[in-house]
């Protein structure tokens, strides 16, 4: 077993023991091998590269407890981020289609508000509305991610906290925000769709 296999084999041992700073040795060492290869994936769309990223390493560090029992990490990174640009290549398609077919729509003669379409409004309310109620930090990082989209990394070091604390706080934000639809009556699968699609 090579030098770095030994030291990345430590560094997977002390992750999957809950040690964020070896979380973010590990994320700062696969980072630019990722970016590079997504980039070439996604066509050059910076802001989706970074968003696969930040769901890819949050599965990562949800899911640390079972670290030990993948054989080859770099090969199953490689296939979490490979599998998260193809979903948010179908998402996109997706929106897009209807984007097109809302926008024929709103260009037809008739112009009328459709109830999907107040509904939609209202589900943006509620979601505006959760996410103020957020706690100031967590609010805070879910707008620096969500809106401004910067990366788990860059919000880390903007608010001079740990990368596992951003990862964590976004993990409780959407919880609360998706909670907070499915109260107002829309369902949990509705509600991921919609803070994934017009947010």
């Amino acid at each position: 077993m090579t030098k770095v296999k030994i030291i990345e084999s430590d560094l997977i041992r002390a992750v999957a023991d809950g040690n964020e700073k070896a979380f973010e040795v590990l994320y700062t060492l696969y980072y630019q091998k990722l970016h590079k290869f997504l980039l070439k994936t996604v066509r050059g769309q910076e802001e989706s590269t970074l968003d696969i990223l930040q769901e890819a390493f949050l599965r990562v560090w949800l899911n640390r407890d079972r670290l030990m029992e993948i054989e080859n990490f770099q090969a199953w990174i490689y296939k979490v981020v490979s599998t998260e640009a193809l979903t948010l290549i179908r998402k996109e398609l997706h929106i897009k289609t209807k984007a097109d077919r809302l926008k024929s729509s709103l260009e037809s003669e008739t112009q009328i508000l459709t109830p999907k379409h107040i509904e939609i409004a209202e589900i943006k309310a509620i979601v505006n509305q959760a996410v103020e109620r957020l706690p100031h930090q967590r609010r805070t990082i879910y707008v620096l991610s969500r809106e401004e989209g910067l990366s788990p990394l860059e919000i880390a070091i903007k608010l001079n906290i740990s990368i596992n604390t951003v990862y964590n706080t976004l993990t409780v934000a959407l919880k609360s925000i998706r909670q907070d639809l499915s109260k107002s009556g829309y369902g949990v699968h509705l509600s991921i769709l919609i803070i994934l699609e017009f947010l």
